[in-house]
């Protein structure tokens, strides 16, 4: 791996320089503030492809939508007094809202209105229309304290200006690494909606793959993803299956900059190589974390990748739960700059670990005489050592239990084990595959 690596302070202060230029732009599946993210996203790694689907195109079943941003958005009452809207926060428009200049009781109001469920000083990120931007509708949100102030005796004058361009393209943003191996390790993060959710993920990957780019001899082929969450995941696969059917795990990642807990959500495809080794990568790292099945936490483009017709194993890591997620206060100031290093961290430790695993098989028809080098563990002495070490690792080394295998069937870390099977390795009692010392 790499013989020298910047602190960790280094590493997050490019995370938060990158956050801090792109966090401005509303960034919606297709939309000029996509378009300008994408601009600083490939200033800071020059290789990055963007592909591009232009609005009206179709991927199977779903449609591209038109480019869409708002211009200007208020709710006044009958005074001319603001009481909420744009000036405050952006999310005031929901998402492909429709054009709107009119008067609305507050029951009126509600019908098309949403408030966070829990903050309620916070405008809310409504993105239902996103996924269904067909709807000819308008929508706004508002912090629930300012909704229940309203009158129900009186109208408020709510305004909404927006714009659209069919002729605007959603964009995908790809790097990728190759490696020694067709193999691919993917990474995916959506780039649209907030800060925490998501970009802070996205600027850690992005550092990552920065660092991971001056790695020689990869053995794997590396790839990440910063995507319009789903509908550009859907985009992608279908128009690069050359790229898909190479796929051999991909690793999900959502708030990686603050929350209360690390959360490894498992793949839907069980025994994976990708789980284990992130799994593996927060257990040699000493880090507290939760587990949860395919169905917990959030829920992002493993849906995509899990589906039955590609069945790609995808774990996910995130911080969960995020108390600000989708509201107003998902904000860079918010960020735990500690969790954006500690995430660095457990993605390099993970893919060291996938360029590190490898199978052990016997060279010899017999075993080897481990006390004459000094690897036997006495029965008597060391009797969890000597059961785990000389009995579960070596009567499970059988052409095709990995290191990583072996670590989960003795529950020792990855890192013990490969430094143990190193020095059977250089006394010629095992290879790695087909690597011999």
């Amino acid at each position: 791996m790499l013989k020298v690596m910047p602190e960790t302070s280094s590493r997050v202060d490019e995370m938060m320089e990158l956050i801090e230029k792109i966090n401005p732009f509303r960034r919606m599946i297709n939309s000029p503030g996509l378009d300008k993210s994408f601009e600083i996203v490939k200033e800071y790694f020059p290789e990055t492809i963007i592909h591009e689907y232009p609005a009206g195109n179709s991927s199977e079943d779903w449609d591209c939508p038109p480019a869409w941003e708002v211009v200007e958005g208020y709710l006044k009452d009958e005074n001319g007094t603001l009481i909420a809207g744009t000036h405050e926060h952006y999310l005031f428009v929901a998402a492909y809202s429709e054009k709107i200049d009119g008067w609305f009781t507050k029951e009126e109001i509600s019908k098309n209105c949403r408030c966070h469920p829990t903050i309620k000083d916070a405008y809310f990120l409504e993105h239902r229309n996103a996924y269904n931007h067909a709807l000819v509708n308008w929508g706004i949100t508002m912090p629930q304290n300012t909704f229940d102030q309203l009158s129900e005796d009186k109208k408020y004058h709510i305004y909404i200006k927006t714009k659209i361009n069919k002729d605007s393209s959603m964009k995908v943003a790809e790097l990728f690494l190759p490696g020694s191996s067709e193999e691919i390790i993917s990474f995916t993060a959506h780039i649209d909606e907030l800060c925490n959710d998501n970009l802070a993920s996205c600027c850690v990957a992005l550092v990552l793959f920065k660092y991971l780019s001056q790695l020689e001899n990869r053995k794997y082929s590396y790839q990440l993803l910063l995507i319009p969450e789903t509908i550009g995941t859907f985009f992608y696969v279908t128009n690069n299956m050359d790229k898909i059917e190479n796929t051999v795990g991909m690793i999900n990642l959502e708030t990686l900059g603050k929350g209360e807990n690390w959360l490894l959500k498992e793949a839907l495809t069980p025994n994976s190589e990708v789980e284990f080794a992130l799994k593996m990568a927060l257990i040699e790292l000493e880090q507290e974390f939760t587990e949860s099945n395919f169905w917990g936490g959030y829920g992002n483009d493993e849906r995509v990748y899990e589906w039955p017709t590609l069945n790609i194993p995808s774990p996910a890591l995130q911080r969960f739960p995020f108390r600000e997620y989708h509201s107003s206060h998902d904000t860079p100031e918010n960020l735990d700059k500690w969790a954006l290093g500690k995430a660095f961290d457990i993605l390099f430790k993970c893919i060291e670990i996938l360029e590190e695993n490898m199978i052990p098989e016997y060279i010899n028809l017999t075993p080897p005489w481990l006390s004459k080098h000094g690897l036997y563990f006495d029965s008597i002495d060391d009797k969890d050592a000597f059961h785990k070490f000389n009995n579960l690792i070596l009567f499970n080394i059988n052409g095709h239990n990995s290191i990583l295998d072996l670590a989960f069937i003795t529950d020792l870390k990855f890192s013990k084990i490969k430094n143990w099977l190193d020095k059977f390795l250089v006394k010629g009692f095992i290879k790695y595959n087909n690597y011999e010392i």
